[in-house]
């Protein structure tokens, strides 16, 4: 464990004492005050949480985060990420740490096999500061609490084996942090302070240095209202501020969009810190009634994306079209332009239902900006529709809930085998990770898809879009187009043509069902289009444009009516033999590699740590950290150790007011000589030690509760809701 032992609790006034424990069954953090003078006058209160029940092991595994108030010792944040997962869940962390201000008291702490997909938050997670999540093993406990652009408080891991080792418990000690003005006084108005002091991860706006000011002037100054009079704006909003809170910012950075233009639509009653929000910036808000009475998340989410839009239509009974706006979905600042200036094609042609801003899902394409398609898809994140149709759907949408997704029944019953307009680079982007969220397809097929920066780019007439011209174009463009016959399953093929100047280059591939294709699945994943449905196609055909110059045209035959442009000679691709199929296998395996976590080792943070440096000539190495079951010790210690229970690490420091003076309790487990724990202290301070303020690595077998006053006695449980576990002392 490394720690910070520059907290002396007699020097200061108000000191909290964390406890923290990981384990396979939960994850917690108690926060209590060791003073009488912890009181604090301000917006934040102290609080104590409602118990709930522990999580059961399995998919409720991952990374707890608690965010902690710096003068009150208050909990701000609890969220828990399934890093159980090797996709999504990471980069999610990495979204929300990012977003924390400066001074905050984070604690993270895994429960159960949370360690697994940290992949993509190891970067951030150093950068932070952390020392040992780079070494967490797939398998392993780990806690680490710390301050934002600060220090290390705690950070202590332990290899995850049952039954020996299912808990690792640590302690710090955390003076308060002085009472300073939450942001530059003057430069916001006082209400965006006090949202800022109740919250944490709200980024710009709260940023203590220079906080983003959300004015009426700034959301409106300069605009040219183009949608005045066109268009209304609804958001979608449940209970995750965070998320709201950016993309009500990016939403309102958007040229020609005004606050009155928007409503936000929630499911329930919005907090109070919400509602301040929504006054900054100025914007209208409705809450529907949406009864707990339904039988999954899903049926209520039908319910209420129904009464979502029946708000829209109330709201804005005067408008020409309705757009549609989810609270974690990001628009650039083209978002609106794009879609004003593409929707007029809705009225040109009737086989068209929707424009929306989310591009096209196929990640192996070269995203012009100026590109825009049609295709047979679900309407996607951000998207618009006209009022008089959205009128229409109100009136005809079954009250009763459905188990069918909702934009499924948008797809199906709106959009009755029509098509919908989209930019081939996104103007809107599912950041957030929800309910449905499926963590492989959204980190490859959403999560990971660029947003257009919006910088001004051309966009065709809508009139170009219409089924007529569009198709003629198709037609021109595929006759012209050089046809292809080498294998999709394997490297190179989608590079430009090896012969003269870039041209469009097409190939067939067997398809007789325009809505169920085994083929498609199979050519899609190698290929790196869309392989989980014949979604964002048209006609049976994708169009894949390449940085080349050229694009790569899929022709499904006998389905699309452009197969009649395939050569006889040139034959159909379609794997039939057991060789074919293992083929497609091994590749699309090589494409979507696991993560190599053999560095990730207890023995690898051990010798990353410790035993790095050179020693003296002089100086001859002692027995290996790991293979010493009790550290040395120079009998500082005002504590004993205590008998172990063999399935519990534990670990507590005792505070020493020199930096060298490193004092540890230490009675390891049974496993300790098989690197149960980063759980010794070498007598000498090591280079390491030497360049930190403190550092102590100890194992004890039992959390030590220090002595305190109960002004606040926080458990945190790892859930996303008001949550407590009991004490663990």
């Amino acid at each position: 464990m490394v720690q910070d032992n520059w907290c002396d609790a007699s020097a200061y006034s108000r000191v909290f004492s964390g406890d923290v424990v990981s384990a396979e069954d939960g994850a917690s953090v108690g926060v209590s005050c060791l003073q009488e003078e912890c009181d604090w006058r301000g917006w934040s209160d102290f609080s104590s949480f409602k118990k709930v029940t522990v999580f059961h092991p399995g998919e409720q595994d991952g990374l707890v985060m608690t965010v902690l108030h710096e003068t009150t010792g208050v909990v701000l944040l609890r969220k828990t990420f399934r890093t159980w997962h090797i996709y999504s869940h990471a980069l999610d962390l990495v979204w929300w740490v990012g977003r924390l201000r400066a001074g905050r008291v984070v604690v993270l702490v895994v429960r159960g096999s949370g360690t697994y997909g940290l992949g993509d938050a190891i970067s951030a997670l150093t950068d932070l500061g952390s020392l040992l999540a780079r070494h967490a093993p797939p398998s392993a406990l780990l806690a680490w609490a710390f301050i934002v652009g600060g220090r290390t408080l705690l950070e202590t891991m332990s290899p995850y084996h049952r039954p020996s080792n299912i808990s690792l418990h640590a302690h710090f000690l955390l003076p308060a942090a002085p009472i300073l003005p939450v942001l530059p006084r003057g430069l916001v108005p006082v209400s965006q302070e006090r949202v800022c002091d109740s919250q944490a991860a709200l980024g710009p706006l709260c940023d203590p240095v220079a906080p983003l000011v959300m004015t009426l002037s700034l959301v409106e100054d300069g605009q040219k209202e183009e949608g005045k009079g066109k268009v209304g704006v609804v958001v979608c909003a449940g209970g995750r501020f965070q998320y709201l809170a950016h993309t009500l910012v990016k939403l309102l950075h958007n040229r020609g969009l005004a606050p009155h233009h928007v409503i936000v639509v929630f499911s329930g009653l919005p907090t109070p810190e919400v509602l301040t929000f929504l006054e900054l910036l100025h914007l209208r808000h409705s809450v529907v009634d949406v009864p707990l009475e339904v039988p999954s998340i899903n049926h209520r989410l039908f319910k209420f994306y129904r009464e979502a839009w029946r708000v829209g239509v109330v709201t804005f009974p005067d408008v020409l079209y309705l757009a549609f706006l989810d609270e974690d979905v990001e628009v650039s600042p083209d978002w609106l332009s794009l879609l004003l200036h593409l929707a007029p094609a809705l009225t040109l042609d009737s086989s068209l239902w929707c424009v929306t801003g989310s591009g096209s899902p196929h990640p192996a394409q070269y995203r012009d900006p100026r590109r825009v398609i049609r295709a047979g898809r679900q309407p996607g994140w951000g998207y618009l529709v006209l009022a008089a149709e959205a009128r229409s759907v109100v009136g005809t949408w079954p009250d009763a809930a459905q188990t069918l997704l909702y934009d499924t029944f948008l797809m199906k019953t709106v959009g009755r085998g029509r098509e919908c307009v989209f930019p081939m680079l996104a103007r809107s982007r599912h950041y957030g990770v929800g309910v449905n969220t499926e963590p492989e397809i959204h980190h490859f097929y959403f999560l990971g898809l660029p947003l257009h920066d919006g910088s001004p780019a051309i966009l065709p007439p809508p009139e170009t879009l219409t089924q007529q011209q569009y198709d003629s174009q198709m037609w021109a463009r595929l006759r012209a187009a050089v046809p292809v016959t080498r294998n999709p399953c394997a490297p190179g093929f989608l590079r430009a043509p090896d012969d003269g100047p870039p041209t469009d280059l097409v190939f067939f591939f067997f398809m007789d069902n325009l809505k169920n294709s085994l083929e498609w699945a199979m050519l899609g994943e190698c290929v790196g289009a869309w392989p989980y449905s014949t979604q964002a196609m048209h006609r049976g055909t994708v169009e894949l444009p390449q940085a080349w110059g050229g694009s790569m045209w899929l022709v499904g035959v006998p389905a699309s009516p452009y197969h009649t442009l395939r050569p006889p000679a040139v034959p159909t691709w379609r794997p039939v033999t057991d060789r074919q199929l293992e083929e497609h296998d091994q590749y699309f395996s090589s494409l979507r590699p696991r993560p190599n976590l053999t560095a990730r080792t207890m023995d690898a943070a051990l010798s990353h740590l410790f035993l790095s440096a050179s020693l003296p000539k002089d100086d001859k190495p002692g027995p290996s950290l790991a293979a010493t079951d009790t550290p040395p010790s120079d009998g500082t210690s005002d504590a004993t150790p205590m008998d172990a229970p063999n399935n519990t690490v534990s670990t507590v420091t005792t505070p020493s007011p020199y930096a060298n003076d490193l004092t540890a309790i230490t009675t390891p487990s049974d496993s300790a000589g098989d690197l149960s724990a980063l759980s010794s202290t070498p007598t000498r301070s090591s280079p390491l030690l030497e360049s930190l303020p403190a550092a102590v690595l100890e194992g004890t077998t039992e959390p030590v509760s220090p002595p305190h006053n109960n002004k606040t006695d926080m458990y945190v449980e790892n859930s996303e809701l008001n949550s407590t576990t009991p004490t663990s002392t």
